[in-house]
């Protein structure tokens, strides 16, 4: 007779991968790191900016977003911390004002920042992973990605749309070679809350499980899509909204 533990093997399986987490430092990205250490993972922390990542645990290094650097950055992550079986970007929302007020210098370092340096780390990773025949990347995108309804991030959200459109092409590309491609699209979390009071209960009015979204659970949400167990599911953009939007 067949047991339970035999047909499923711990769900969250990422002991000794090579997890690389680009944006370690930002929004859900600290508890990204902390899931992925406990679970047993070999964790790289990649930061954009250095602060907040001094007590994460495993390897931490800068990301550099000029293209041709991000070969070499992949290199050393490997170097110290053996071939990549999954990468996970993060970055936390950005609120830059009204469409028509905005710099467009700003437009361009929003789509540069969101966008391209996602897309080449993906694609970089995504090669490497594909000769190795697996391999698990994933984007933390946001609601506006999808639904684009949310005023004074118009930069943000055309970035994270375009994500998520690349994260479902790649995902077919690379499908046959045994890497997955998904994303996160993720609403109110309690890294972003700056309302409270009668703001926020209002706020909150809108969720219909009637809170924001815990950090750790966007983190679990990461580490099940990482795990060998996940493979049949690609080019997905998973929403993490209490309800508040649905497919």
């Amino acid at each position: 007779m067949r047991t339970g533990a035999q047909q499923f093997p711990a769900v969250i399986d990422v002991t000794g991968m090579s997890v690389l987490v680009v944006g370690a430092e930002g929004g859900v990205g600290p508890a990204v790191v902390d899931g992925f250490d406990a679970h047993g993972a070999r964790v790289h922390a990649g930061y954009l900016s250095p602060g907040g990542v001094a007590d994460m645990p495993g390897d931490r290094v800068p990301v550099h977003a000029e293209p041709a650097a991000i070969g070499d950055f992949l290199d050393r992550v490997e170097a110290a911390n053996g071939p990549l079986n999954a990468l996970v970007f993060v970055s936390p929302p950005v609120s830059v004002g009204k469409a028509l007020d905005i710099d467009p210098a700003l437009y361009a370092q929003v789509a540069r920042d969101e966008l391209v340096l996602p897309v080449l780390l993906l694609r970089d990773a995504a090669a490497r992973m594909a000769q190795r025949g697996f391999g698990r990347l994933l984007s933390f995108c946001s609601m506006s990605g999808k639904t684009g309804a949310h005023p004074g991030v118009s930069p943000y959200a055309a970035a994270k749309g375009g994500l998520i459109a690349f994260t479902r092409s790649l995902a077919a590309e690379l499908a046959p070679q045994g890497v997955t491609v998904n994303a996160i699209a993720t609403a109110l979390f309690d890294v972003q809350v700056t309302k409270t009071g009668e703001d926020l209960e209002h706020v909150l009015k809108g969720i219909p499980v009637g809170r924001v979204g815990r950090s750790q659970e966007a983190a679990a949400a990461a580490l099940f899509l990482a795990s060998r167990l996940s493979g049949y599911i690609t080019g997905e953009t998973l929403n993490m909204s209490g309800g508040r939007f649905m497919d």
